[in-house]
């Protein structure tokens, strides 16, 4: 009687622990995606510098996870590459590289930053961005390389480009 009492036992652990394991990733794949969508509404409807900051950090972050996550906010992480701020510029040509972006003005709206935007920091997110996206920026690479021949040799930019142009030909060091 007593087998059969801890056989029960067992059994009903087993259910548990299967119950929890295959609930754990749903519950975390419906933790990440409320969480992209209020990333989302704060890039949209902030005014706030620091809040859309946060906002693309984040969407950058889960893109990087997994793709679909950051895929419906893509449109207003490109507006943001545009935006007054150049933190949030920045954040958002670094995010929209994390995410690896699949829309088709990504890689013109990042040169265009890379080309064009007065700060530096703005430049760097810009060329982080296009290496992240590896291949599919490889139509930026001789942007970079006259971005790199503009800067300092020994500069954070010039050392950022050569990154990102190996990363964009799949070449390691």
């Amino acid at each position: 009687m007593s087998f059969l009492r801890y056989s029960q036992v067992g059994i009903l652990f087993v259910l548990v622990a299967a119950f929890v394991g295959l609930g754990t990733p749903m519950l975390v794949a419906a933790s990440k995606d409320a969480d992209a969508k209020k990333a989302t509404e704060d890039l949209k409807k902030s005014k706030d510098a620091k809040v859309k900051i946060a906002a693309l950090v984040r969407l950058g972050e889960l893109g990087q996870i997994q793709y679909s996550y950051a895929q419906p906010a893509i449109p207003d992480m490109l507006k943001a590459l545009e935006d007054k701020d150049a933190g949030v510029r920045a954040a958002a040509a670094k995010a929209v590289g994390q995410a690896g972006s699949e829309d088709p003005d990504t890689v013109a709206s990042l040169v265009k930053l890379l080309k064009a935007d007065k700060e530096e920091s703005v430049k760097i997110a810009a060329a982080e961005g296009l290496g992240l996206l590896g291949a599919r920026a490889k139509d930026a690479v001789n942007d970079l390389r006259a971005a790199a021949k503009d800067a300092d040799k020994k500069s954070k930019l010039s050392k950022v480009v050569g990154a990102s142009i190996k990363s964009i030909n799949g070449t390691k060091k």
